[in-house]
């Protein structure tokens, strides 16, 4: 059986582009699902990029600073794809280069690991994905006890075991780790001291690289060698190689006993190359995370952008689009993204890339019915069966579908991009999941 489906990619033009900041940024308080922060600024106050402008203490979130310098000048709201709105704060800039002075730490390793977990969420680093959570959450998510044994009251725990980073973005058209993990160069000194602080944190017993059979990081690759870190090599030409289920696959060598967005209880913690690198700058500088590295890509080409949080997507357009109007909006990669309704949307820091089509790129789902041709079993990822399950779905058995895995599905589309009939699949699946999610919140 295949696991995926073969995609082309597209190399990035160059290094990423490093933005001019914006003469306003656009900053929502909500970086990541279900936790918000509250802003520590008034409208008047004058900030400098770094500074912190939101605390997510209470919530346990990621704390939020000004990613560039100038004056407070609203509170709004922002209209979200899924139709719900979300408090921002809007900062005008002063074309000045003020920062924040980082607060350093001298001996980061020496902290207790409470300590540096604190240390990271006030730096507000993001486990960008379509359900972005704070680090600070994803490893005390999977370090908590699973429950208790009786009548002893021992906790189960649920360690993570390995910790895996991904050098190369599961998306093929998607640049933008792949643009981080190139200009790592021959310095790997950050790297080392964030996956150092990793393993502290959670107690990890080994280290694994995913990089793609492609990429030539030699530093990289003397660095795993002479830390006895594992290198995985996937092709990324065989998407999903590089989601989460399946490099925690390759990393354990069996299927992970646990659905895909809880792979962090599996006992492997993916993370992205990005995060471990804004982990380090937390720790060595306290330097918190005020920009991203994403991809823009058209019918043009495709570009790593390095761009303020809360940039508008419009100026991000310009630089990917030259000059092209496209029809439909993506945040995200074309395989993996969810379409939205305007370029007038600030980049959060769950950002990985802004996805432009003209009309002749994309068809609209035809959603005949289906003819049990079984394509999207052959290539469904995680082995399941996506027909069945989206035709549960379809005709509102939702309880069935979760019995048959309904949340084992990875929305890879991979289905769907086989299907004959042009059915909406991953839609279906995603209702799905949203209903049953919606019936255990009411009971």
């Amino acid at each position: 059986m295949r696991r995926g489906i073969k995609l082309p990619t597209r190399a990035p033009s160059g290094a990423a582009e490093k933005m001019v900041p914006p003469k306003q940024v656009v900053l929502l308080l909500r970086q990541e699902v279900g936790r918000s922060c509250k802003p520590v600024v008034k409208v008047g106050d004058a900030v400098k990029a770094g500074q912190q402008i939101a605390d997510g203490a209470e919530s346990g979130a990621a704390d939020l600073h000004a990613s560039i310098s100038g004056e407070v000048k609203a509170f709004t709201e922002v209209l979200l794809s899924d139709g719900t709105e979300e408090k921002a704060i809007v900062i005008e800039g002063d074309g000045g280069g003020g920062v924040q002075p980082a607060t350093k730490i001298s001996k980061p390793l020496s902290a207790e690991p409470a300590e540096l977990l604190e240390r990271i969420r006030q730096a507000g680093i993001i486990c960008a994905s379509r359900e972005a959570k704070s680090l600070c959450a994803v490893i005390d998510e999977a370090m908590s006890p699973r429950g208790y044994l009786n009548p002893t009251g021992e906790a189960i725990a649920k360690p993570i075991r390995h910790i895996a980073v991904r050098f190369c973005d599961t998306d093929p058209l998607v640049c933008s780790l792949r643009a981080v993990a190139g200009q790592i160069g021959k310095n790997t000194t950050a790297l080392k001291l964030g996956i150092d602080a990793l393993l502290k944190i959670t107690s990890a017993e080994e280290v694994h690289f995913a990089l793609d059979k492609t990429q030539e990081l030699a530093a990289v690759e003397k660095l795993a060698d002479e830390n006895d870190i594992a290198v995985h090599r996937f092709d990324a030409c065989q998407y999903p190689s590089f989601s989460d289920p399946l490099i925690a696959a390759a990393v354990l060598g069996k299927e992970p006993e646990v659905a895909y967005k809880r792979i962090h209880e599996s006992g492997v913690l993916v993370l992205d190359i990005d995060t471990v690198l804004e982990t380090a700058a937390a720790l060595k500088s306290g330097t918190p995370v005020t920009h991203k590295t994403i991809a823009a890509v058209s019918s043009t080409g495709i570009k790593a952008v390095t761009a303020p949080i809360g940039t508008s997507l419009e100026a991000i357009a310009e630089i990917a689009a030259q000059g092209l109007s496209p029809d439909k909006v993506i945040l995200g990669g074309p395989m993996q993204g969810m379409a939205h309704f305007t370029l007038d949307f600030p980049m959060s820091k769950s950002t990985t890339a802004l996805t432009l089509l003209r009309r002749e790129d994309h068809t609209k789902a035809q959603n005949d019915p289906c003819i049990c041709c079984g394509l999207c079993s052959e290539v469904c990822p995680t082995r399941l069966t996506p027909g069945m399950l989206s035709r549960l779905c379809e005709f509102k058995e939702f309880a069935q579908a979760e019995e048959a895995h309904l949340f084992s599905c990875i929305e890879c589309g991979c289905c769907a991009y086989v299907c004959p009939a042009g059915r909406s699949m991953v839609q279906f699946m995603v209702q799905g999941k949203s209903e049953r999610l919606a019936a255990r919140r009411s009971d």
